[in-house]
């Protein structure tokens, strides 16, 4: 699917991490040393956020968004809407959409709803909000993204443990001057590739088959980034900045040399906090914020894929977004 958005813009973006790290080389005794160098090696990644017991991926996307209302001077009853896309939810029933507009203290009139997704999730969520907006029932929307996928990884599955990380963002769209284009894709086919099952004991952990992700990701993503740098009507020359989701540092420098794009086209900041899913693309963008400028935001491409299997892109503006700082928390 391919749609462009008018009168659309992203206000600001903010992101908070754990403060409690898992460090990859403090692990050597547990699987060996040269299997620790060989991980990092190939994923780029030397630590990763894992949440506390207490802590939910709600936690994490509460904060980042008190953090950008407060920067923002944003009076809470004005936003009309609250999208929360999580793969780990804080409960079965009810939303945490629910939960997290009360604490926010949004007003009671406000749209809350979750959707369940991944990798392609800041795409989807970013999607909803644009579809709210052009709708003219909503002026203002809050999409919080974010997991604490930790909780489902095996201990001893060193090629999961190892990779992903837990965090949440939050993300202000509103009516605006800006456009935005998306490509959104979807393969169910694949569905066994990156997966939690359930089980009666709700003790689920995730299994992945990296290859064939990476295969996938491969083949899909340069059409995907194509197809919204076409509907913006723009050349690969001027986009500024591509932000992708960030799986591993292997699977990045590949898609880098296939869309044919810079080193510093591409920031990457998966090394300090792993594979965070729906929530990698705003973290990046959050880590990078001081080696930006408005020229190289002024064009930019955001890509997620994965889990689904589904992926999406997005073409837009970010030179007048105000981005936050990482939090821990």
């Amino acid at each position: 699917m391919n749609i462009k958005f008018n009168n659309i813009s992203i206000s600001g973006i903010a992101a908070s991490v754990p403060k409690n790290k898992l460090i990859l080389e403090n692990l050597d005794s547990e699987f060996g040393c040269n299997e620790i160098k060989r991980i990092a090696m190939s994923t780029g990644i030397y630590s990763v956020g894992i949440a506390l017991a207490d802590q939910k991926a709600s936690d994490f996307c509460f904060y980042s968004a008190m953090q950008l209302i407060d920067e923002l001077c944003i009076d809470p009853v004005s936003i009309d809407a609250i999208i929360f896309v999580s793969q780990t939810p804080n409960y079965q029933m009810p939303a945490t959409s629910c939960i997290l507009q009360h604490y926010l203290k949004l007003p009671k009139s406000a749209i809350a709803f979750d959707i369940n997704y991944g990798c392609s999730g800041y795409i989807y969520g970013l999607y909803q909000a644009s579809l709210l907006i052009s709708s003219e029932s909503c002026k203002r929307v809050l999409v919080c993204v974010g997991d604490t996928i930790s909780k489902h990884l095996r201990p001893n599955d060193q090629k999961v443990r190892l990779v992903f990380g837990d965090g949440g963002t939050a993300t202000i769209v509103e009516n605006g001057a800006g456009e935005v284009a998306f490509n959104i894709m979807t393969d169910g086919s694949g569905f066994q590739n990156l997966i939690i099952e359930k089980t009666q004991d709700n003790n689920a952990y995730l299994h992945m088959d990296g290859s064939k992700i990476m295969e996938f990701a491969l083949r899909e993503v340069p059409f995907s980034v194509d197809s919204v740098i076409s509907q913006m009507k723009w050349g690969k020359e001027d986009v500024g900045t591509y932000v992708l989701h960030q799986a591993n540092q292997f699977m990045l420098d590949y898609l880098r040399k296939k869309l044919n794009i810079k080193k510093q086209q591409m920031p990457i900041a998966i090394k300090h906090y792993g594979n965070t899913g729906s929530a990698s693309i705003p973290l990046t963008l959050c880590h990078h914020r001081d080696n930006f400028n408005k020229d190289s935001l002024n064009k930019v491409i955001f890509s997620g894929f994965g889990v689904g299997l589904s992926w999406g892109s997005i073409a837009t503006s970010l030179r007048d977004t105000v981005i936050m700082n990482v939090s821990e928390i």
